[in-house]
């Protein structure tokens, strides 16, 4: 691998990394649980990235919520669009991570050219609730929040991308 390979592989990673700790920083703070992995691509195509992520939800917060109250424990009423929220911090923690400064339009307007260029998961499009990815909208109240829970919950979000990177690079090393 060339130095400049390296390089790119290595902030892919970081970007994997900082991506599903966002998933999972917001799936934690409306109560849910799960887990952020990432892996190499081993495919060896040099058009594809060199790392994975996924963020894998074990328990959903509205499940959570209503064990809760269930059990007569106070419990957080869920905003309707909480999904929405979930599906794009992984993308602005990526934007954060390099933009740590910037307002919540050029993140709102960051997260638009990803989403209509292509560059989105499945995934992350289904928890946005987007089907059409030429047709959709995203909100400056939903870009807002989701950037005010991530900031607040920023060290969690570092704390859980870097557990994640020196995951893989300890598994890459086998």
């Amino acid at each position: 691998m060339t130095v400049a390979e390296e390089e790119i592989a290595s902030r892919e990673l970081r970007n994997a990394a900082y991506h599903e700790a966002g998933h999972k920083i917001l799936y934690e703070y409306f109560g849910g649980t799960g887990d952020a992995v990432v892996w190499r691509n081993e495919s060896g195509d040099p058009e594809e990235r060199a790392w994975f992520g996924q963020f894998r939800p074990r328990i959903c917060p509205e499940v959570m919520r209503d064990v809760a109250l269930r059990c007569g424990t106070p419990a957080r009423e869920l905003p309707a669009n909480w999904r929405v929220l979930a599906g794009m911090a992984g993308l602005l923690a990526e934007e954060i991570l390099d933009w740590a400064t910037g307002d919540i339009e050029s993140f709102a307007d960051g997260l638009f050219y990803r989403i209509t260029s292509g560059e989105v998961s499945a995934s992350d499009l289904t928890l946005m609730n987007i089907a059409d990815i030429h047709n959709c909208e995203v909100t400056f109240e939903d870009v807002g929040e989701t950037v005010r829970i991530l900031r607040e919950g920023w060290q969690a979000v570092q704390e859980e991308a870097e557990f994640l990177i020196e995951l893989a690079a300890t598994e890459s090393a086998r």
